[in-house]
């Protein structure tokens, strides 16, 4: 009889043993990882979206930049069209300076021919005032009628009459060569003076010409050169856009992993599960057949059944009671120091450390130390983004996956990374070396924590301090 009651007893504290196992190298339960999962595929579902919107941006920018590239085109083609227009004009140009120079050369012709005709007057004008003179001491026209008075007969009054008229013919020519003369001067004047004002014209309209071309020309180069930045800043959305897309990809992946993870957790939560429950069913079933066939032990056999729910409620105390203590150090600090050093620059607003006198927002915690300190995972997790990063320089991102919620670190300003992409990290591991990479101003890490995925807006940054 003792014989068969030892295996029975045997058989149920064994089962008893099986079904305690579980219960305290498991902490999760089924449904914790099954929300763990859901929200990891919820996760992977907004990285989708994510990853879709960012081909439409993309596609956006790149149609701008075809636009921007056509009107490029159309510029370059208006430039020509304009230099060419100012080609012709510089031999325009050419041609009127060599029109300055004729009418420059017909002035000095001109102004030499003044000279020529004011020596001219100056000589007539000696005639006519020595003729004048004389008239005055001869008693004017008097004595032309006293020459035809003194004629001897009419022949010779003829002949005076004659001598008369040449006489006063030649003074008559004297008055008039010399009323010429003036008037030839004065307009020879005015020639000239209309020369150089028509001189005066054409320099005048060459200088308009030139700066309407030169201002023309710097219209054009000054769209075009808006044009090159509006196509630089589209090359640079493109560039943000694919950076985003590659780590929207990477943290795809890190989602992935750590969903399975979570279904082989789970996978093998349930297999724990399944044997604990079958063990407890067959400890049962030898209890039940143990009483059955030892109605005179039954005694016995209850006291070995208390002592068996007794352990087993130990058991399952100590379990609820090391779930608890964990519950609690999770609460305490779900994420560790990443580094030794100084605190430099809290979350939150600050002034921009590059002296240019504004504010911004500080999106992280800044550890200050020497190049080269050890920078350690915050929690474990996926590496998501290992690379660089504008602003942050060298970078390590990291997808963690806890008390069903996911949040990412990141790791900036670094001098070397020790880590790839997809590779699974561990709370306390070594990742990286602290540097001054990017835009800083000195060696130190910038660390942040976003409450679900990181993103360029970084709307879900938190202050790390409240997680230590």
């Amino acid at each position: 009889m003792k014989k068969m009651i030892k295996p029975v007893l045997v058989a149920v504290l064994a089962a008893g043993a099986i079904l305690h196992t579980p219960i305290q190298t498991f902490a999760k339960s089924s449904s914790d990882i099954q929300s763990e999962i859901d929200d990891l595929q919820k996760q992977q579902d907004e990285n989708s979206n994510k990853q879709s919107e960012l081909d439409g941006q993309i596609n956006n920018a790149e149609s701008e930049q075809s636009d921007n590239l056509a009107e490029q085109d159309n510029l370059l083609a208006k430039l020509d069209d304009l230099n060419n227009q100012i080609d012709k004009n510089e031999n325009a140009l050419n041609d009127k300076e060599d029109e300055i120079n004729e009418t420059n050369e017909k002035i000095e012709k001109i102004s030499g021919e003044i000279v020529e005709t004011e020596d001219d007057i100056d000589k007539r004008e000696d005639k006519l005032s020595d003729r004048l003179v004389s008239i005055q001491q001869n008693g004017g026209d008097v004595q032309y009628l006293q020459v035809l008075m003194g004629s001897k007969n009419f022949g010779d009054m003829v002949n005076r009459l004659n001598a008369v008229t040449t006489i006063m013919d030649s003074d008559k020519e004297l008055l008039n060569g010399y009323i010429q003369a003036k008037q030839k001067l004065e307009d020879q004047k005015q020639q000239r003076e209309d020369e150089k004002q028509n001189l005066q014209d054409q320099k005048d309209k060459l200088v308009d010409i030139k700066s309407d071309l030169k201002s023309q020309a710097s219209e054009q180069e000054d769209l075009k050169q808006q044009l090159e930045d509006e196509y630089s800043k589209l090359e640079d959305q493109i560039l943000s856009a694919e950076e985003q897309k590659e780590l929207a990809a990477n943290q795809a992946e890190a989602l992935r992993l750590a969903q399975e993870n979570a279904e082989s957790e789970q996978a093998d939560l349930a297999a724990q599960e399944k044997a604990a429950a079958e063990a407890k069913a067959a400890a049962a079933a030898a209890q039940k057949a143990a009483e059955s066939k030892q109605e005179s032990s039954s005694s016995s056999s209850k006291s070995s059944s208390s002592s068996k729910n007794s352990s087993s409620s130990k058991s399952s105390n100590s379990s609820s009671s090391s779930s608890s203590s964990s519950a609690k150090s999770a609460q305490a600090g779900i994420f560790s120091w990443p580094a030794a050093g100084r605190t430099s620059s809290g979350f939150g607003v600050r002034n921009d450390p590059f002296g240019s006198g504004s504010t911004g927002n500080h999106y992280g915690q800044d550890i200050a130390n020497a190049t080269g300190t050890p920078v350690h995972a915050a929690a474990s997790g996926v590496v998501s983004q290992s690379g660089t990063m504008n602003g942050y320089g060298n970078v390590i991102i990291i997808t963690h996956s806890i008390n069903g919620r996911t949040y990412e670190t990141l790791y900036g300003h670094l001098d070397s990374r020790g880590v790839s992409v997809g590779e699974t990290v561990s709370r306390g591991q070594e990742i990286a070396k602290m540097g001054n990479t990017g835009a800083s101003t000195g060696s130190h890490l910038h660390f942040e924590i976003h409450e679900g995925r990181w993103n360029g807006a970084k709307s879900n940054a938190v202050d790390p301090m409240k997680y230590f």
